[in-house]
């Protein structure tokens, strides 16, 4: 009865409506008038070289709704509609680029994608047809322009490769994933931050976004319905090596993180770590000319994918292998694989790293480069180190500045760090700079009282600290306090950052001072992060991507539960975990 009542409403405001009306005083909306289309060429060469400029335009004559009143003006905008075919009747294939404005211009990569997606042949002639379709709303029939035949000559598209792009810019991160046959299964490496986000374009100028039903994000599900900086392919929050795969015929996406390797057959103690910025796995080790190191690389990840979502506790553990050859590796995953033979060889005898590079998705490597550093440090910032001339061996009868520690907190001026003591002369000074860098009396700092284990320090005379007995030390240095304190290094331990678990469990040393290894176990996830503790809390270190810090509050985090090999370099500020 309701539903009868409003109706009856709605008719009777109608009738009254319609009996204001004078005779004659009936208004309408046309279609508009044919448009003409003119273009800027009409026949053009794409070239892969010149992708980024533009290759041609289309601009149309203004054109207004026609109403049989002039008083009045239409209520909608135009809707323009550029239509591109192969075929002059526009059967078949068409595709239509939707306008604002009067008119519409294409990059070369664009025009070549157009071209590619119409299935025209590359590096031939294709006669391409364009048309204007412009209507008052979705609800009116179209009226189409004249016709415009633009001659086109495309180069191929390489369907193998797409590109990883910033999920705010859309900027091209020159990074890649690949598809080996050119199927929309795309592969690689990819180095992330915990909870980055990243959109994925194919060749053929589809992107990637999450996909969002009901305005909510599914993870690891994907759509080409989306914007640039909106709903993007983000990582779970372990940070660290995800093997990647995209597959753009599932519309979904997978990310197995890899939180170590084992390699086997290097030297003994050798370990390798992961860093994010070139996607590499390094080590360094003492190796020995042309000697062939045959090379076993594996391990088990945590793999996130539609099933489990982004949560590292739903993660799946799945077992990886890499095999192939040192100049072309493989990657497999699952139950029941082995890992291949790699042979490499050493190019020089002394210090050498090795480097599993996985930056090109078409052939990852893995080769040993001479020396102990791939890629030399960047330059230390001011006071980011203080140097220990004289805590060392001597080098040509001088003191040498081969004895570091670092800041950690630089507002207060802290600096620690773990040191090989072997001081010729029995004392040494503290300094802000380093080797090669002119001597500054106001960057030096020595004893104003105090002995080897700590004492009040000064940059105005005094004299040089006296070194303590040789051996491995943790040196702290205050420079707002004028303090320092050197701690002998008895025992290490890993802190396991699992709530109610207090246990520190035992690293042993090596023949190689500063060097702890052994076998820990989380019997679940590292809730805080692991830390390396020395003589029972009197030092803690943390860590991130490989790198140690002192009095890291968080310790090494995203280690998930399992058995590792922990190895640990105090001197060198590094760490490795190898999942058993």
């Amino acid at each position: 009865m309701k539903n009868i009542n409003n109706l009856l409403t709605l008719l009777t405001i109608l009738l009254i409506l319609g009996a204001c009306e004078k005779d004659g005083d009936t208004f309408f909306l046309s279609s508009p008038k044919e448009n003409e289309l003119v273009a800027s060429v009409n026949k053009i060469t794409l070239t892969k070289e010149t992708a980024q400029l533009y290759a041609m335009s289309f601009a149309w004559t203004n054109q207004t709704l026609q109403i049989s009143d002039e008083r009045y003006s239409p209520t909608t905008n135009l809707q323009f509609i550029i239509q591109a075919s192969l075929n002059e009747n526009f059967t078949g294939d068409v595709e239509e680029s939707i306008v604002n404005g009067f008119s519409q211009s294409y990059t070369i990569a664009a025009l070549n994608i157009l071209t590619y997606r119409l299935n025209a042949i590359a590096e031939q002639e294709n006669p391409v047809y364009f048309r204007l379709a412009t209507s008052n709303g979705s609800n009116i029939k179209p009226v189409y322009s004249n016709t415009v035949k633009v001659t086109i000559t495309p180069y191929p598209i390489d369907m193998r490769y797409a590109n990883i792009l910033a999920k705010e810019s859309g900027e091209d991160t020159g990074k890649d994933l690949y598809s080996v046959n050119a199927d929309g299964i795309y592969q690689g490496f990819y180095g992330a931050t915990g909870w980055e986000g990243i959109h994925v374009e194919e060749a053929n100028g589809n992107i990637w976004f999450t996909d969002a039903p009901g305005g909510i994000g599914a993870p690891f599900q994907i759509t080409t319905t989306g914007t640039i900086g909106s709903w993007d392919l983000w990582f779970p929050e372990l940070e660290g090596c995800y093997f990647t795969e995209l597959n753009a015929v599932k519309k979904q996406w997978s990310a197995l993180y890899l939180g170590s390797l084992n390699i086997e057959g290097m030297p003994e103690g050798f370990y390798a770590t992961y860093d994010h910025t070139t996607n590499q796995w390094k080590g360094v080790f003492d190796g020995t000319a042309n000697e062939t190191l045959n090379l076993r690389i594996g391990g088990t990840g945590k793999l996130f994918n539609k099933d489990t979502g982004d949560n590292k506790d739903n993660a799946k553990d799945v077992p990886f292998a890499f095999g192939g050859t040192a100049e072309q590796l493989t990657f497999s995953t699952g139950e029941g694989i082995t890992t291949g033979s790699i042979s490499v060889i050493v190019p020089a005898t002394g210090s050498c790293t090795l480097v599993i590079d996985l930056n090109n998705p078409a052939q990852w490597t893995a080769k040993v480069q001479e020396g102990g550093n791939v890629e030399p440090e960047p330059e230390p910032e001011e006071g980011e180190y203080l140097y220990l001339p004289g805590i060392g061996a001597a080098v040509n009868g001088k003191w040498a500045y081969d004895h570091r520690i670092s800041v950690y907190d630089k507002d207060e001026k802290k600096y620690a760090g773990v040191v090989n003591v072997a001081s010729e002369w029995g004392d040494y000074a503290i300094t802000l700079f380093g080797e090669g860098e002119a001597w500054n009396d106001s960057k030096v700092y020595k004893c104003r009282e105090g002995n080897s284990t700590n004492g009040k320090l000064t940059n105005s005379g005094g004299n040089n600290i006296t070194a303590p007995d040789n051996g491995l030390y943790l040196i702290e240095v205050s420079l707002s306090e004028l303090t320092y304190k050197t701690t002998a290094v008895t025992e290490v331990a890993c802190y396991l950052g699992i709530p109610d678990n207090e246990d520190l469990i035992s690293l042993q040393s090596t023949d190689t001072p500063g060097i702890y290894s052994g076998s820990i176990t989380l019997p679940e996830d590292s809730k805080w992060g692991v830390q390396f503790v020395i003589n029972s809390w009197a030092g803690y270190f943390g860590g991130y991507e490989g790198k140690l810090y002192y009095n890291a509050n968080e310790g090494i985090k995203s280690m998930p539960a399992g058995t590792y090999n922990v190895t640990v370099d105090f001197i060198n500020a590094t760490y490795s975990f190898n999942r058993q």
